[in-house]
C-alpha cells in the first residue's frame, strides 16, 4: 500500500507550548477517527520544546481530500492561533519496510 504522509514542522509563539500541545492532540484525535486514516503521531522536540511535529498517515491522496474536508476549521484556527511561525509542511512517500 502506498501510504500518503502529510508532514508538518509546527513551532509555537512564545509561550505558548502548552496550549498548542493540547489544541495539536486534540486535532490529532479527530484525525485518528476519520475513515482513511493509517495514524497520526504527534512528537515534541526534545532539545526545543517550541517545536512540533505533526504527521498524518493516509490510505491515500484520495482519502486525504476526502477526510480534510470533514475536520472542523475550526481547529486549524486554534492550532494556528497559537503559532509562532507559519508552518512547514510537506507530503512524503515511504521508501522502506517499517
Amino acid at each position: 500500500m502506498d501510504l500518503f504522509i502529510k508532514h508538518y514542522v509546527l513551532r509555537a509563539a512564545e509561550g505558548a507550548v502548552s496550549a498548542l500541545r493540547a489544541e495539536l492532540g486534540q486535532l490529532s484525535q479527530r484525525i485518528a477517527e476519520i475513515d482513511g486514516v493509517v495514524g497520526v503521531d504527534l512528537l515534541q522536540d526534545e532539545a526545543d520544546a517550541n517545536r512540533f511535529i505533526f504527521i498524518e498517515r493516509w490510505q491515500s491522496a484520495a482519502a486525504y481530500t476526502a477526510g480534510s474536508q470533514l475536520i472542523d476549521k475550526a481547529a486549524f484556527k486554534a492550532v494556528l492561533a497559537h503559532l509562532g511561525a507559519p508552518p512547514e509542511v510537506a507530503t512524503l512517500k515511504a521508501l522502506g519496510a517499517g
